[in-house]
């Protein structure tokens, strides 16, 4: 994997500029560096850089990153690996409350995520509002800074979104949505209200649908294309936009498309592990992933190894797989063997003995984070030809990713449901995917192997498969609701 080297200088000056509230209000005073920083185009292209460093960081924060396995049940934790503690099994302190669904609003573990996806948005917004003004591009730059702008924009909602509101299918009506930024400045000193569930839907789509045929064929930033938001991942995203919301013929339509037109394809069976494990380069396969920062002198910044790496008996990450998901693969299962099986000392009745753990393979080294891939588009495009009655296209494309995986095709649609449910599971495991289906889907949370919640299990609807709007956030915005239960 290429990486990008993300300019420093810029990044703190878009945190001075933006970061210093929840709702990034930005002061008039602050313009004048701001068009400073505009006035060039090499300015203009540092701009668009930092807005992509802010999302990296923000979307491999440990707590939100994890979030979506550790929730629904893929992951349990490693013992402590030395000292006086050392083969102990417990909860890591950083997400002792969302592990136990007891996140609360003044003291939220992922009020940080809330804010930096805001800083993110403002960033995005800066770029929009300022195209217009300068002179020193052309209009293809312009639309290619915009497009990406929309997108990240749209990315970032859809993230807040899916962390903070319940999701289509919760039997209230007008459940409340988040708040969607589309602009720096405010007029008055009031605040945006959040949008209802459906109306924020209807803004992400808006922001992706008026992306998608203003890109360019060229990049206007350099390195590697899949680093960057294109027309196929733009595309990409509109097509699991549209599964969460249930819009099923548009969320098929676009898998599609991206499967068809992209240019990429599935990678095969026979370099499926060898692609996840290769250093340095993402698989394949990829759509969009989000490089590891490098600073000017070389260095490699944080990765998701940080999560879930192996390096030795003595370093290695908090979070493995759970028995639960290893159970999901067939003997005959390529991606069975891409957990890396490790004997690690545990403590047992005030003894030490080795037991196995297993960290997946996706995330050793200094990964990148893999954001879209085409194998969730045959998986879309499975789940929504199913709730189409098509079930001849969900038969197609499930087996394409079963076959690859080296299962058998499957040849009858008994128990097709729960089949599309755990293909997902057991391809976009450590993916940020499973707590987020379930979600959508109706389904209840239940994690077995490993488990040291206080509430390993719970059972949907509930109010805590969303987490509490950040009171900070609150205080400085009469206009918001906070999620119910909190």
């Amino acid at each position: 994997m290429k990486k990008i080297r993300f300019t420093t200088s810029l990044l703190l000056l878009l945190l001075v500029q933006v970061g210093c509230s929840d709702f990034l209000e930005q002061q008039p005073g602050s313009q004048i560096s701001i068009d400073e920083q505009l006035a060039t185009r090499e300015g203009m292209l540092e701009a668009v850089t930092g807005m992509y460093s802010l999302m990296e960081s923000t979307l491999r924060f440990e707590r939100y990153t994890v979030y979506a396995d550790l929730q629904g049940g893929n992951l349990k934790f490693s013992p402590t690996a030395s000292g006086s503690n050392q083969g102990e099994l417990s909860v890591p302190f950083n997400v002792q409350q969302v592990y136990n669904f007891s996140d609360t609003a003044l003291e939220s573990e992922l009020e940080s995520f809330y804010g930096n996806s805001y800083s993110t948005i403002t960033a995005a917004n800066l770029l929009l509002e300022h195209l217009d003004a300068v002179a020193y591009l052309s209009a293809t730059e312009r639309d290619a800074i915009a497009a990406e702008a929309l997108s990240v924009r749209a990315l970032m909602h859809f993230a807040l979104l899916q962390v903070y509101a319940q999701d289509t299918n919760y039997p209230e009506a007008d459940m409340p949505g988040i708040v969607y930024k589309t602009e720096t400045l405010q007029e008055t000193l009031d605040y945006a209200p959040r949008l209802g569930l459906q109306e924020t839907y209807t803004a992400i789509v808006a922001d992706l649908e008026q992306a998608l045929p203003v890109f360019p064929d060229t990049p206007i930033l350099e390195g590697p294309a899949y680093s960057y938001f294109r027309a196929m991942s733009t595309e990409a995203l509109l097509a699991r936009v549209y599964l969460a919301q249930g819009a099923w013929e548009n969320a098929y339509t676009h898998a599609t498309q991206v499967i068809a037109t992209s240019g990429v394809t599935l990678t095969p069976k026979e370099s499926y592990l060898e692609s996840w494990e290769a250093p340095l380069q993402p698989v394949s396969e990829i759509l969009l992933e989000l490089s590891v920062p490098v600073d000017a002198d070389g260095a490699i910044g944080a990765s998701r190894a940080a999560q879930y790496g192996y390096s030795s008996a003595t370093t290695y990450a908090d979070y493995v797989a759970s028995q639960d998901l290893l159970d999901l693969y067939a003997a005959e299962d390529i991606r069975g063997a891409l957990f890396v099986e490790q004997e690690l000392p545990t403590l047992e009745n005030e003894q030490l003995v080795n037991r196995p753990y297993y960290f997946t393979g996706k995330f050793q080294g200094n990964p990148g984070n893999p954001i879209l891939r085409l194998s969730e588009q045959y998986l879309i495009a499975a789940e929504a030809a199913y709730q189409l009655n098509n079930t001849d296209a969900a038969l197609s494309n499930l087996n394409a990713i079963r076959e690859r995986a080296g299962l058998p095709a499957l040849v009858t649609t008994e128990n097709l449901e729960e089949e599309l449910f755990l293909e997902r599971r057991r391809e976009l495991a450590f993916e940020n995917q499973l707590f987020f289906d379930l979600k959508r889907l109706g389904r209840d949370v239940n994690r077995n192997d490993g488990c040291l919640s206080t509430a390993c299990s719970l059972n949907y609807p509930s109010n805590f498969f969303v987490l509490p709007i950040p009171q900070s956030t609150i205080n400085l915005n009469a206009n918001l609701i906070q999620n119910e239960g909190y």
